[in-house]
């Protein structure tokens, strides 16, 4: 990236280790990107965060202490800035290359966010081998007859958009993303999401009828209903509401309208959301996959799941898209 399109970039950072946010400070100030705030996750660092101009927030989610994981909430849920976890596992690697990529993924998704210009996709050096012009008797415009919801929280972006990045843009599929965070983010969601797949992304929106090869994230305040004919109608939460959007409550909706056709992936995240739709979309026939756990943020969530149904596939976000293709492949 050319140091012209850094300038006035503002990060802050929080972790619970200090070792960890000097090393994010220096690796951040080294590529020209100015550091605005480097505490740790308190109450202190949140009124600031509301009193600075800050671009992105840094968070390090290895290194949080149980008395601050309220602070977590707090800053996913109500923050105005965008998020990235951090990825620690490549800081405790003395070793040159892995140090490299990492950087190079981090400085990606902070171009991805603040609009700069794109670097090549690290997810790449996966070499995940998938066919990318797996061909179906289905037209474009095909009304959705597999539809797979994929429920994530707490570091499931990242997952999400390594799955569909190697999700071939022919696949008979629609995906109707789930994601807990916090209202303001949805659109950026849907903004992000799009740079990693072929499939048209869209955020819900009421009478839209969904179709094959269509990625819809579901708003945050309301309710997603699909009806009989697959048009999506939008209800408004009304009174307290545990997580939004609900991972159940849409799984559930899904599996009622499409039955054994339906699908559900869940991915990295810290609650149990999800677990309820899951066993009703077992119920109905449909399938449930997860995350594997040792890939994962936070495993809570696919860990909940999996304790509750039985599960048909595990794996890292490139060996679930890879098993999705086969899936379908050999039913089609």
């Amino acid at each position: 990236m050319m140091q012209n399109e850094i300038d006035n970039i503002r990060i802050a950072i929080t972790s619970d280790s200090i070792l960890h946010r000097n090393y994010l400070q220096k690796t951040m100030e080294h590529s020209g990107i100015e550091v605005v705030l480097n505490e740790s996750l308190t109450e202190k660092f949140m009124h600031k965060l509301d009193h600075i101009k800050s671009d992105i927030v840094l968070f390090d989610v290895e290194a949080i202490e149980d008395e601050h994981l309220e602070y977590l909430d707090q800053l996913l849920e109500q923050s105005r800035i965008p998020i990235i976890i951090n990825d620690v596992s490549a800081l405790t690697l003395n070793e040159p290359k892995s140090s490299s990529k990492w950087n190079d993924n981090l400085l990606q998704k902070i171009a991805d966010i603040t609009g700069r210009s794109n670097w090549d996709d690290a997810v790449s050096d996966q070499n995940i081998k998938i066919d990318k012009t797996f061909s179906s008797d289905t037209s474009q415009n095909e009304l959705a007859k597999n539809v797979w919801v994929l429920g994530a929280s707490l570091g499931g972006p990242d997952a999400v958009k390594r799955f569909l990045s190697v999700i071939p843009k022919d696949l008979p599929v629609a995906f109707i993303v789930a994601q807990h965070l916090g209202e303001n983010f949805v659109s950026l969601l849907a903004e992000q999401l799009d740079r990693h797949t072929e499939f048209t992304v869209m955020v819900a929106s009421s009478g839209h009828v969904i179709r094959h090869k269509e990625v819809l994230v579901v708003p945050t305040d309301e309710q997603l209903l699909v009806n009989p004919i697959g048009a999506i109608e939008l209800k408004k939460i009304t009174g307290q509401a545990k997580y939004t959007p609900s991972i159940d409550s849409t799984i559930d909706d899904v599996a009622t309208r499409y039955k054994k056709s339906a699908g559900a992936i869940i991915f990295s995240g810290m609650c149990d959301d999800g677990v309820v739709g899951c066993e009703s979309l077992i119920k109905k026939g449909g399938q449930v996959w997860v995350q594997d756990p040792d890939s994962c943020v936070i495993s809570a969530m696919p860990e909940s799941v999996a304790k509750k149904v039985a599960v048909k596939f595990s794996g890292t976000p490139e060996m679930l898209a890879e098993q999705l293709v086969s899936l379908y492949k050999n039913t089609h």
